[in-house]
């Protein structure tokens, strides 16, 4: 059972079709928390929504049921998010949603759920009831294999991930 997401902020607001300018940042994050709210409510689940600084780095504020944090000066939302799932003791309940391939294998081999941003999206949608569509459990590595033609990123693995995975499984 998911009782917690971490999502990649700008990534989501990418897969909802929104052009993030610096004109128009808070404006997009405002429109991911109210999306994502309704989340926290039915489902009962904590959100964790993680955006690149861009403006307000370096902190961290609640908005409703969310936690937003907004990385450092130096910092992306894809390492504060990897840092994120090695600080959370109870991976088994943590689903990381991202359509970044990098981000969805390091939370697979830290044996934490992951999901895409896509469907992340259309379990928002209430159903005929009202209530929010059910994520799926836990994603295979031929899921993630299949749709890794849709990359946003380079799949290439740098050497020091390769050495923060090793460490991982030693």
């Amino acid at each position: 059972m998911v009782k917690h997401f971490l999502i990649d902020g700008y990534n989501l607001a990418y897969k909802l079709g929104v052009k993030v300018t610096k004109d128009n940042l808070k404006q997009v994050r405002d429109t991911i928390c109210q999306k994502v709210a309704t989340c926290t409510v039915q489902r009962k689940c904590k959100v964790t929504l993680v955006f690149d600084g861009r403006g307000m780095f370096g902190t961290t504020e609640p908005y409703q049921h969310i936690i937003i944090v907004y990385t450092a000066s130096g910092e992306t939302a894809d390492a504060r998010i990897k840092k994120m799932i090695d600080e959370i003791p109870t991976k088994s309940t943590l689903c990381v949603v991202s359509s970044d391939n990098e981000i969805l294998q390091y939370a697979k081999v830290s044996r934490a759920q992951s999901m895409r941003s896509e469907e992340f999206l259309a379990h928002l949608k209430p159903d005929s009831t009202g209530n929010l569509a059910k994520p799926k459990k836990h994603r295979s590595t031929q899921s993630l294999n299949k749709e890794s033609t849709t990359n946003d990123k380079p799949s290439t693995v740098s050497s020091s991930e390769v050495e923060e995975l090793k460490r991982l499984f030693q």
